[in-house]
């Protein structure tokens, strides 16, 4: 790897490179896109730092951020509140009412031996950012006001871990589809807290774009020289390709068995993913089908042979372009999450549609294995060190 120092700042103003002889105390910060120690000044407001080998971003300081994290912060989790306090979704058909709120979700799919899947929906829709704003909220006020609350590097590492496995956006997206899939049966209609989580989702995404890790360290860790962390290139192969195997295995079942059942007047009609697909481009949900197929089929394949490669080429020390592979590994990671849509699908209908024999919808056995696999590779992904491309580069 390359040892050079190099020091720049962007400026969001305008855009532009300017040099890096700035006010204030110059850190040296380890890029975590590819490694390189690089020298950054005191930034100015609205300004940011870039990797001038990778171009990942290293840092950036918003103007008031604290005070922007900690309102969008708070009101955020009053939204959130608010959406677990009202009906979510109803659902009718033929004179029959049904209507769901966010807990009561995850309390059907408990009442029929779905804990993965309430685990999942409890942990990532509610809890996790529920934790994640309440923790940024206690930092930002211990940061403006001065109080005791204390952050360890560790724990800031933590915090940010945790908001991979936020998705609130995932899960709106999946609701939108599994409307689309059942309102030709059945009207559906949109409770107070379908709103207020929408409200929640924009703000809690509004709160993480006013936030940078480094700039939360700083607060915390003056004294911290931001030194990189040892790269085992060796160990952490060998836990990407065990990860990527067992996603491989599981994604086979994923496919193959029904990801849900449907009961019409007693008779069940099991459905795979590929045969979901087909039903919604039947009944002319084109654009519907079309999402349901990149998110469930082509992202997790697309993942599994770019991990791959992306690790092969490292094992092998490909002379293939750095910067290639490099964007590679960007666009991967930033896919993965995504493929949680069809798993809220069929989360969320099988909590609505529950009306006896008449109509109601199960989860099928496949829907823990394509859990599973979009987990592994999210963590095979996470697994991979972008700075082992970056290695042997002088």
């Amino acid at each position: 790897m390359g040892n050079r120092l190099q020091s720049v700042v962007v400026s969001l103003m305008n855009k532009q490179w300017v040099g890096a002889q700035g006010s204030g105390e110059n850190r040296m910060i380890p890029c975590k896109g590819c490694g390189l120690q690089t020298l950054v000044p005191s930034l100015e407001p609205n300004q940011t730092a870039y990797c001038p080998r990778c171009g990942h971003k290293l840092t950036s300081l918003k103007q008031n951020w604290v005070d922007k994290v900690l309102a969008l912060g708070l009101s955020a989790l009053l939204l959130l509140l608010l959406s677990i306090s009202f009906n979510f979704l109803s659902f009718s058909s033929n004179g029959l009412e049904t209507s769901i709120t966010l807990i009561s979700e995850v309390e059907t799919l408990i009442a029929q031996n779905n804990l993965s899947l309430a685990a999942v929906i409890l942990f990532v829709c509610i809890l996790l950012p529920a934790c994640v704003l309440l923790l940024l909220c206690a930092w930002m006020l211990s940061i403006k006001f001065g109080i005791g609350l204390r952050a360890t590097k560790a724990q800031i590492a933590l915090c940010f871990n945790f908001i991979i496995w936020c998705m609130p956006e995932v899960f709106m997206v999946g609701v939108i589809v599994s409307m689309v899939k059942v309102t030709s049966m059945a009207e559906v209609n949109f409770g107070p807290s379908f709103y207020f989580y929408i409200g929640f989702m924009v703000l809690y995404i509004l709160t993480l774009l006013h936030l940078d890790r480094f700039q939360v360290e700083l607060a915390f860790i003056k004294e911290s020289k931001f030194t990189a962390t040892v790269l085992n290139t060796d160990k952490r192969v060998q836990w990407t390709w065990a990860l990527l195997f067992t996603s491989v295995i599981l994604y086979l079942p994923a496919n193959l068995l029904p990801i849900m059942t449907t009961r019409f007047l007693g008779v069940d009609s099991p459905s795979t993913i590929v045969g979901g697909v087909i039903t919604l481009w039947h009944h002319g949900s084109y654009m519907i089908a079309a999402v349901i197929f990149i998110a469930s089929i082509l992202v997790p394949m697309f993942k599994m042979f770019a991990i791959g490669y992306l690790n092969y080429s490292v094992q092998t020390n490909s002379n293939v372009s750095i910067k290639q592979r490099y964007t590679l590994y960007r666009v991967t990671e930033m896919m993965g999450r995504w493929s949680m849509i069809d798993v809220f699908v069929v989360a969320i209908l099988a909590g609505l549609v529950q009306l006896g024999s008449t109509m109601s919808v199960y989860p099928g056995s496949a829907v823990i294995a394509f859990c599973a696999v979009v987990v592994l590779t999210m963590l095979a992904a996470m697994s991979f060190d972008s700075r082992m491309i970056w290695e042997n580069e002088q």
